[in-house]
């Protein structure tokens, strides 16, 4: 298996300085809804030559009791019925009576169509295929209910119905920011020789109606990188260990079956193939168990049009019966009756290029000859059977032999179809072939992407939170401890974990960049200590700083630190917090560090303060003239006596 395991000076801050960064341009005007700007009755009268811009839009029916034809124009901007002080845009989407009742209405089928009613974000200038944009902003709804996001050129000139997915909306102010989305083709109709400018929403999603009000908008368009021979993206293998790996996706692995007997999800089963020996994943289809004359609801014989029993292969647990081919009852058996999922950390952006490689085979369970192959169909998901789209990347025919399955080269890689944006799981459609129940193998060797398109968050391949004791006595030292068994083992280091902490300096402290918004990581050494400011950044001072350091070696993957108060204040009932990663190669365990009063630090073994010979208290309050072992309160710090 090929592994590639790369560092990108793009995403490390060396010896305090940051390197080069892509920035977010904003690409509409008035987004707080609070300035004055003029209202145009069409698109053509604000796009003359000189005009100011108005980055929002709507197609409504404000008056459509008397039913009045769709007005097409700038949004209404109003004051925010939560909120007399604040200024929002307001949408109106009439029922489905209502639109009935005006002979008028946008159908879809018979249906009141969803883009009965829209609002639209009107970019200030056209987006072209391959930049990468997202979007923020606040909405709210009288009733709660969904948006529908499209990509349009201008206002009403449609280029593709999926941009950003749904968007889920309540009564309360929310605000909601998208995935990053790389925009495709389709999205710009770039046969047409258009691009993208406008954000569609599809309001009529209530047939009673609903109001939605928007407002704090944000589009923005990643500037394009630098020319930068250093910012080269690297392909980067999410299957690390390929068919072993087994990471922690959410609350699922990388690998997971469902059994489509008991139709669970559970870790994918890892055995040696019967064939040549090797490890490999396996799932088991389910095949009918019965074959007769079906039953009706009242108990007696299924007949037909002509009075015909009718008779069908079936399949029965629990005392179920699933029909194998015929649906009858909803108990039709699916093809994705059983499936099989590979989940990764990285969620699929549209036109995103991937390779992917793996091998797969089938087998009989009774042992019997194959004498047909087995169909399989793949689908995107987000977790496992949260289902997005019908195809990812085609179907497999297996047959007894081993089989490899590419899709995507370096030369030509495969890109990522809108309709799987938002994804992180392809999914395997095993129950096509109901009559035979088959053992499936899989082998996987890659599944890669573009190292400057997976942020650092999917980076992190677990994350879990300490608390650490800090003095509010400047210069004085208090310690703590970092358990690194969890580290150790999911970033699989072998050996010392001094030599890991010492030798490799990949204690890195994350902050966020204020400007850029992306993520910056320090080279530093915990050995040598490294420095958090108030905010919890990485500085380079250590005045008016926390500071971390290793104290002593690790025993029994216990990391023992101290922390210093250099001129650092920590409001009371307050914490600072910070990141802090350790990563092996491309890879890393993410800390939530909180620096907590060392007077409220629960971690009694973690805490130690020099005893001074001053008064002490027990933790009731009671003053001691001679303490014996135990927890004591003195000077108002907490001493443990040993």
């Amino acid at each position: 298996m090929k592994k590639v395991f790369t560092l990108i000076a793009g995403m490390l801050l060396i010896c305090g300085s940051v390197s080069a960064q892509k920035k977010w341009t904003n690409v509409v005007v008035n987004g707080d809804m609070e300035g004055d700007l003029p209202a145009y009755e069409n698109l053509e009268a604000m796009q003359v030559e000189g005009a100011t811009w108005n980055s929002f839009w709507a197609h409504e029916f404000p008056k459509n009791e008397i039913g009045e034809e769709q007005y097409q124009g700038t949004a209404s901007i109003v004051v925010d019925p939560t909120n007399p002080n604040n200024h929002c845009a307001r949408v109106i989407a009439r029922s489905e009576a209502t639109a009935d009742s005006c002979e008028n209405k946008t159908k879809n089928g018979e249906a009141l169509a969803s883009w009965d009613c829209q609002f639209f974000i009107y970019a200030t200038e056209p987006i072209p295929q391959g930049k990468m944009v997202r979007l923020t902003m606040k909405v709210r709804a009288d009733k709660a209910g969904k948006a529908e996001t499209q990509a349009h050129w201008a206002p009403g000139d449609y280029n593709h119905y999926q941009l950003f997915g749904d968007i889920n909306v309540t009564t309360e102010w929310q605000t909601i920011t998208t995935d990053e989305i790389i925009v495709s083709a389709d999205q710009c109709k770039e046969a047409d020789g258009k691009n993208f400018q406008s954000v569609a929403f599809n309001l009529s999603t209530n047939v009673e109606g609903n109001v939605f009000y928007f407002d704090e908008i944000k589009l923005e368009v990643k500037d394009d990188a630098p020319d930068d021979p250093e910012e080269e993206a690297t392909w980067i293998n999410l299957l690390r260990k390929g068919t072993e790996t087994v990471d922690k996706v959410g609350n699922f692995t990388t690998f997971t079956g469902r059994n489509g007997a008991t139709n669970k999800d559970e870790q994918a089963e890892l055995v040696n193939d019967p064939v040549d020996g090797q490890p490999a994943l396996k799932v088991t289809t389910v095949a009918w168990n019965a074959e007769g004359v079906l039953k009706n609801s009242e108990g007696t014989d299924s007949l037909d049009s002509d009075d015909n029993p009718v008779t069908a292969k079936y399949y029965i647990v629990d005392n179920d019966t699933i029909l194998s081919s015929d649906s009858r009852d909803g108990k039709s058996f699916d093809d994705w009756r059983t499936q099989f999922f590979v989940t990764t950390p990285h969620k699929f952006k549209t036109n995103q290029k991937y390779k992917f490689v793996m091998w797969a085979r089938a087998a009989r369970t009774d042992g019997q000859p194959l004498e047909e192959e087995i169909s399989l169909d793949t689908q995107a998901h987000t977790t496992p059977g949260g289902y997005i789209h019908w195809q990812f990347c085609g179907s497999l025919n297996l047959n007894e032999e081993w089989q490899q399955f590419v899709f995507g080269t370096d030369e030509e890689p495969s890109t990522i179809a809108s309709e799987a944006n938002g994804g992180q799981t392809i999914a395997f459609n095993c129950n096509k072939n109901k009559d035979v129940a088959v053992d499936l193998y899989f082998r996987f060797d890659e599944f890669s992407f573009m190292s400057n398109v997976i942020t650092p968050s999917e980076r992190a391949l677990e994350t879990a939170s300490i608390t650490l004791p800090l003095s509010a006595t400047v210069g004085e030292i208090t310690t703590g401890s970092i358990d690194l068994t969890e580290v150790l083992k999911v970033l699989e280091v072998q050996g010392d974990a001094n030599r890991y902490v010492e030798d490799t300096k990949s204690i890195k402290v994350k902050y966020i960049n204020p400007e850029t918004e992306d993520d910056a990581y320090a080279d530093v050494d915990l050995t040598a200590g490294i420095n958090i400011d108030a905010n919890g950044n990485w500085v380079e001072s250590d005045a008016n700083a926390i500071i971390l350091d290793k104290s002593e070696d690790v025993e029994n993957n216990i990391l023992p630190v101290n922390i210093t108060n250099n001129g650092v204040t920590l409001e009371t009932g307050k914490s600072i917090d910070a990141k802090i990663a350790f990563e092996k190669d491309f890879w890393r365990y993410l800390f939530k560090v909180s620096f907590i009063d060392a007077e409220a630090y629960a971690g009694v073994s973690e805490v130690t303060v020099a005893p001074k010979n001053n008064v002490m208290y027990d933790l009731m309050g009671r003053q001691l003239t001679k303490a014996a072992k135990g927890l004591y309160i003195m000077n108002g710090k907490k001493v443990l006596v040993k």
